[in-house]
């Protein structure tokens, strides 16, 4: 009977998603057809977390909705919704859309919208009675069940459900090779949002975002590797010289900006080779710079503040603008490090939980311990990671491969037919005339 009993409830959790795909489409406006690149896009992100998904009991299938508002959500049997308006909202950011189809496959890995029909509707018990009963009453009972899952979808799964498939969902992200601070970056765009804007179920039926948030960040440095040590003699060498020409991080990569720390008074002075004098403004002015370094392509400048007993970090863009203040409560900051691709910065920090390596991204508020129980005194990042220096010993850590998308045969976008301004020649007589140009089509 049990070995009868699984097949049942897989077909069982098919057909009831499937019942309830019409009246989705009837809610939502039908499906919306994206450009073909962009949906190319967006299939591909779907199709790499589906690659990682570990049930092989289900055929996964994502649609696009003809709606506005900011949603997804997901059907047992494996189909995944995803409103025109949430894709427009996220851009071409693929660690956010990652994290919105992540979350919704995690919850039809854990069955959560069938565990809840079948807790709701009593079917559990049928189930376990026998298969002939089920069949029997199946039309019946698929009307009964597609009813309540319609009225559940709109409640939620519950609380733990929500939690277990962000975690779960931002596993199958870093698994697939998108980073997963997408699902913290998304839920502060929710943050941002105004209520207005968002559906009424996603504050009804989800936990607090906070909540939620916090335990996404927490377990982000949960995928950075152990710190090993360094034996590559070759390697050794490169991160001594790194260390001891880190200087050149103060010096602009695009050779344009002269920036100092200014003996007396506030802020930075910057010099300007392009008109060859000093800006008419200080940098960062009113605040007191103790260290700053240019990010590798020169996007960027980091800025350690002094800000009472407070550590802060101002990141600037490369004409002086403050874009993100990193708060260190209660701790100083004695290094700060560059990563290659301009998106992170490593920074040592001395608190009360003595001295730590903590890593920050330029555009999400997150801090993320990864250097362990090591009290390094410096760092460098390479390609292949973050180098912490310990006395004369270096140890070497990093964050799970990110691979970005790239559309295998990418599809040239078609060039629309412009209108042309024809103008109309008249012969009158000896004379010839324009008349006001008319919109032909060529």
């Amino acid at each position: 009977m049990p070995g009868q009993a699984a097949p049942l409830a897989e077909r069982f959790e098919r057909s009831l998603g499937r019942g309830a795909v019409s009246e989705i489409l009837k809610q939502y406006g039908g499906e919306h057809f994206l450009p073909i690149n962009q949906r190319m896009w967006v299939e591909e992100v779907f199709l790499r977390l589906v690659d990682v998904a570990e049930r092989d009991d289900i055929e996964y299938t994502l649609m696009v909705l003809n709606s506005g508002e900011l949603n997804a959500f997901s059907l047992p049997g494996g189909y995944v919704f995803i409103t025109r308006g949430l894709v427009k909202a996220i851009g071409q950011d693929e660690a956010k859309l990652a994290a919105v189809l992540g979350h919704e496959i995690a919850h039809i890995e854990k069955k959560h919208g069938v565990n809840a029909v079948l807790r709701q509707t009593g079917l559990v018990v049928l189930l376990e009675v026998g298969v002939m009963a089920l069949d029997l009453a199946s039309a019946d009972l698929l009307r009964m069940a597609s009813a309540s899952l319609l009225q559940l979808l709109n409640l939620g799964w519950g609380r733990e459900a929500e939690y277990e498939a962000d975690l779960i969902g931002q596993a199958l992200a870093i698994k697939a090779g998108f980073d997963g601070v997408g699902a913290v970056s998304l839920l502060d765009d929710f943050f941002s949002v105004s209520s207005a804007d968002l559906p009424m179920k996603v504050f009804r039926t989800h936990p607090d975002s906070k909540d939620r948030r916090e335990r996404l960040e927490a377990s982000l440095a949960s995928f950075w590797s152990n710190p090993v040590v360094v034996g590559d003699p070759d390697l050794l060498e490169r991160l001594n010289d790194g260390r001891n020409s880190k200087e050149d991080q103060r010096s602009d990569p695009r050779d344009r900006y002269v920036v100092s720390e200014v003996q007396e008074g506030t802020g930075l002075e910057v010099f300007d080779r392009q008109s060859e004098q000093a800006t008419s403004a200080r940098w960062l002015d009113g605040t007191y710079v103790r260290d700053f370094a240019w990010s590798p392509k020169g996007q960027y400048l980091a800025a350690v503040v002094d800000q009472g007993s407070d550590g802060q970090v101002w990141v600037c863009d490369r004409w002086g603008i403050v874009v993100r203040k990193v708060d260190v409560l209660a701790s100083s900051i004695t290094d700060l490090t560059w990563s290659p691709q301009e998106d992170q910065l490593a920074l040592h920090v001395q608190g009360s939980r003595g001295s730590e390596v903590l890593v920050t991204y330029v555009k999400t508020d997150v801090l993320l311990p990864v250097g362990g129980e090591s009290a390094s005194s410096a760092s460098l990042w390479l390609n292949s990671g973050l180098y912490l220096a310990q006395g004369s010993a270096w140890y070497h850590t990093a964050a799970p491969p990110v691979r970005p998308v790239r559309i295998p045969n990418p599809v040239p976008q078609v060039l629309q037919r412009q209108r042309i301004l024809s103008p109309q020649v008249i012969k009158d007589g000896n004379t010839i005339r324009l008349t006001r140009p008319s919109l032909t089509i060529p």
